[in-house]
């Protein structure tokens, strides 16, 4: 670690951040049509009284959307395991009657078409590790980081964490200081030893501010946050130009 340095870790946000989803291919349903087919194929095979696929896809979307919008309101951290308990049970399934842990694994998680790491990321990520940063990653995702590691390992950035949580271990979402300070236990760090880089400044720089971390806003270009209220302590464009920040905060 970097003993004598003022900075000793920097933790990321993931989406739209280490990687980017700008070049997205169909619409959020159709990107998970694929793996909520496989759980409706399994159920089916299991002796399941199912409806048709599109409509089950359609429910089990739904339930995604109505997880995300309830837990918002209080910032509690939605949870697939429940979004898919609800899509369950619109189709008139006892979710005690189905291995959910089973399910999770069926939903066969990976890749996004289009969607890769920034061009300069592994670059960055590189450079920092061999400076003796530690590195960490939060992300609001409503899977168990577990089923994000796939994508992690296919964009080959897995090897570079120190630690990774998202908000559906945690049961709290960005900016709730509660997922910030489980990050930090896990890296065995204070708020002042941390910088935070992620793309939305009322969850990820915020969420920094509320435990007393520095939050670095990336803004790229193909995304128009606006600062949402928050006033960043860095505004990037891209990965690369945290590397002098760092510098300059040492």
């Amino acid at each position: 670690m970097r003993e004598n340095k003022r900075i000793k870790s920097v933790i990321f946000d993931l989406d739209d951040t280490l990687i980017d989803w700008s070049g997205l291919q169909g619409t959020y349903m159709e990107l998970f049509a694929p793996s909520y087919g496989n759980i409706h194929r399994h159920l089916r095979e299991k002796g399941f009284d199912m409806p048709s696929f599109d409509a089950f896809v359609r429910i089990a979307y739904d339930s995604v959307v109505a997880e995300w919008t309830e837990k918002k309101k209080t910032h509690a951290g939605a949870n697939f395991g429940d979004a898919l308990q609800a899509a369950l049970r619109a189709c008139d399934i006892d979710p005690a009657d189905v291995d959910l842990q089973e399910l999770m694994r069926v939903y066969d998680n990976g890749p996004a078409p289009g969607v890769e790491p920034y061009p300069d990321t592994h670059d960055v990520l590189t450079q920092l590790k061999e400076s003796g940063y530690k590195i960490g990653l939060i992300t609001n995702a409503f899977q168990p980081m577990w089923m994000r590691d796939p994508e992690l390992e296919a964009y080959d950035l897995l090897k570079y964490l120190d630690a990774r949580i998202t908000s559906g271990d945690t049961r709290f979402m960005k900016p709730h200081p509660a997922i910030y300070w489980r990050m930090l236990g896990l890296l065995d760090l204070m708020p002042e030893d941390c910088v935070f880089v992620g793309d939305r400044p009322g969850h990820d720089v915020q969420g920094a501010h509320n435990v007393g971390m520095i939050g670095i806003m990336i803004d790229p270009p193909h995304l128009d946050r606006g600062f949402e209220g928050t006033n960043p302590d860095y505004v990037i464009n891209s990965l690369s130009e945290l590397l002098p920040i760092l510098n300059e905060l040492d």
